[in-house]
């Protein structure tokens, strides 16, 4: 008898109170939410900041190699510099996705296997961009992708 006049005042506190209920559940739900959002938005400036500077880097890169094999010009287009832009744009590819890192990581490949004659093989020059445009194509695939 005891237990069902407690559960008869307690089912009558929560019918009185109802509606402070209701708005507790609301904001907690609505944080929850803004917190989530907040947090998203944060990832996609990030993904974004990364995903431009990795793209300035590439086209940085075909400059060079630009400058190197056509211009043969040996102060802009010196290969060695062309490891600076690969390695930012390795630690930038981190931040975007596992599949830019992997881009970045053969485009390091093909570099290393073609830096030394880019400039006089237009073979290698090819395979170089061909590897900086599947590069910058994978960023931007990303970066178009997020909400």
């Amino acid at each position: 008898m005891r237990c069902k006049l407690h559960m008869r005042k307690l089912l009558q506190q929560a019918n009185q109170n109802l509606l402070a209920i209701i708005s507790l559940v609301v904001a907690l739900s609505a944080l929850g939410y803004n917190t989530y959002r907040n947090e998203l938005t944060e990832e996609n400036r990030n993904i974004r900041f990364a995903g431009f500077s990795l793209l300035q880097e590439l086209a940085e890169m075909q400059q060079l190699i630009d400058y190197a094999h056509y211009d043969k010009d040996a102060v802009k287009g010196n290969p060695i510099t062309g490891w600076q832009h690969l390695l930012y744009a390795r630690d930038m590819s981190y931040l975007v996705s596992a599949e830019v890192v992997a881009g970045t990581e053969a485009l390091i490949k093909v570099w290393g296997d073609e830096w030394q004659i880019v400039r006089d093989d237009e073979s290698s020059n090819q395979r170089v961009t061909a590897a900086i445009n599947a590069l910058r194509e994978q960023v931007r695939y990303i970066m178009a992708s997020l909400e």
